[in-house]
């Protein structure tokens, strides 16, 4: 049955959001539930807490576990003769690791996807991309309704159930929404690039391979059918405007999400934006700005890399590179041959990503946002984190601390994983952990490289990178409860 605030709790403000009162707020636990008509006789007040508390501990695994499923079934499908281009069946593990970086929507590959796999395995390796990019931006506003917390979308577009006879309903409506508005984004962005290519090749392979780019641009995905082939970059539009803009618009609209472009969607009637929105907004303008500025100051690009380039073709495939470094991970240089410094620009990008409950991964615009908040307002001596005259939650800054420490760890233990292999230089292992890690699939020719040890473990961190963030947000959510217990506060040393 919908529930609702009642009038002395209603706030012209969502605290945890900032977002104005037009954004619906969702209570599962409101307590103006209705009791039950009928309760068992043996049934008390005290057991419904611990009923919702069991089945919320399993929306983390259904999750986790889904994503599993879908890998397994990709990898026994690339395993099949007839996705290899030489007629015989690829190893278990590059059917595995191709499977998990087509799910984790990453692009990191083992194998060549233009030359190694026939039709039938690139149609696999896109429908896994596909299915793994919108699977998870569903379940990821789905599990936020499930946890309780309060989900900031326009209340046309939030489902106006709560938990109960409607759930099944309000689910499917949220997963044909999230998937209508990605196919029509895709199949705009496939028409322009048809469009644009057709006048240099037959009009079905054209098709093929714009609706191919335009599906893994929007996804953030990473793959692509011209890599390791005798065409040159982008078919001979690497260096081109309209291909270059096309694609990087898809990965921008995938890179913020659904919550984002809804809520920028509503802007011109409603004139308000939730404070997650701003905050995405602002950072991947600062962060494209500088990164591609700092980019072009890399001599190697004029040297060694663009020399043939007119200067504004040149700004376009550098500004392509630092939009498509935000986990897209589609390649038009060779990364390899560019300078350290511009390789760890490109790795901080990577590892910062974009936007919550979206194609992109990365430890999110979010969490970097209120961290960066945060620190300017304990280095100003406030008492609250304010952005946007919107105050953040304590509980939403320790959730980003959360995400950033174990993140962190993560990249540091699995580059010295590697590292202890003896797979290669700690730069090149950094670089790919953290690819893999934000789901970019941004290469320095060493995945290939690697043995069954270090592709099992790029491949686990592809999967952790797509499902840790929001797992630990979950977790950290579902355990949160009153206590009527404090502690006496004592200071710790710091600096």
């Amino acid at each position: 049955m919908p529930t609702s605030l009642p009038p002395e709790q209603s706030s012209d403000t969502d605290p945890e959001s900032g977002s104005s009162s037009y954004l619906t707020r969702i209570q599962l636990d409101s307590p103006q539930r209705p009791p039950l008509e009928n309760p068992p006789t043996d049934w008390t007040p005290a057991q419904a807490p611990n009923r919702r508390s069991k089945s919320r501990l399993q929306t983390p695994q259904v999750l986790i576990f889904g994503f599993a499923l879908l890998i397994l079934i990709g990898t026994l499908l690339l395993k099949l003769p007839a996705a290899s281009a030489t007629g015989h069946s690829i190893g278990w593990m590059e059917a595995y690791f191709t499977a998990t970086s087509a799910i984790t929507v990453t692009g990191l590959a083992v194998l060549t996807t233009a030359s190694d796999f026939t039709r039938f395995g690139q149609v696999v390796i896109l429908i896994l991309l596909q299915v793994g990019g919108v699977g998870f931006v569903a379940f990821s506003v789905l599990l936020l309704r499930l946890i309780g917390r309060r989900v900031t979308l326009n209340e046309r577009f939030i489902i106006q159930q709560s938990l109960g006879a409607e759930q099944a309903s309000g689910v499917g409506r949220l997963a044909l929404y999230v998937l209508g508005v990605t196919l029509s984004v895709e199949a705009v962005g496939a028409l322009l690039l048809w469009l644009r290519w057709r006048t240099t090749m037959p009009d079905s392979e054209a098709a093929w391979l714009a609706l191919f780019h335009a599906i893994s641009s929007y996804c953030n995905a990473g793959f692509d059918l011209f890599s390791g082939t005798k065409q040159d970059v982008l078919f001979g539009y690497g260096s081109d405007f309209i291909t270059l803009a096309v694609m990087g618009t898809l990965i921008l609209l995938g890179g913020f999400g659904i919550t984002v472009l809804y809520d920028i969607a509503s802007f011109r009637r409603d004139r308000m934006l939730a404070l997650n929105t701003r905050i995405t907004l602002i950072l991947t303008l600062v962060l494209t700005v500088t990164g591609t500025f700092l980019m072009m100051l890399d001599s190697t690009i004029y040297t060694d890399v663009l020399t043939n380039l007119p200067f504004h073709e040149k700004l376009w495939v550098s500004l392509f590179t630092i939009v498509s470094a935000r986990t897209a991970g589609l390649t038009i240089l060779p990364l390899d041959q560019l300078g350290e410094a511009t390789q760890a620009i490109i790795m901080i990008w990577m590892f910062i990503g974009g936007a919550p409950a979206s194609m992109a991964g990365g430890v999110t615009s979010s969490v970097v946002g209120v961290l960066l908040v945060s620190v300017i307002a304990t280095a100003k001596g406030h008492n609250a984190a304010v952005a946007f005259g919107r105050a953040v939650p304590v509980e939403t800054i320790f959730k980003a601390v959360a995400i950033m420490t174990v993140s962190t760890l993560l990249v540091a233990v699995m580059t010295l994983a590697l590292s202890l292999l003896g797979e290669g230089g700690i730069f090149a292992e950094g670089f790919e952990v953290i690819s893999a890690f934000a789901n970019a699939g941004y290469s320095l020719n060493f995945t290939s490289s690697l043995d069954n040890w270090g592709r099992f473990l790029i491949a686990f961190t592809m999967f952790w990178g797509r499902l840790g963030p929001l797992t630990i947000v979950v977790a950290l959510a579902q355990s949160e409860h009153p206590s009527l217990i404090t502690h006496p506060e004592e200071p710790v040393i710091l600096g």
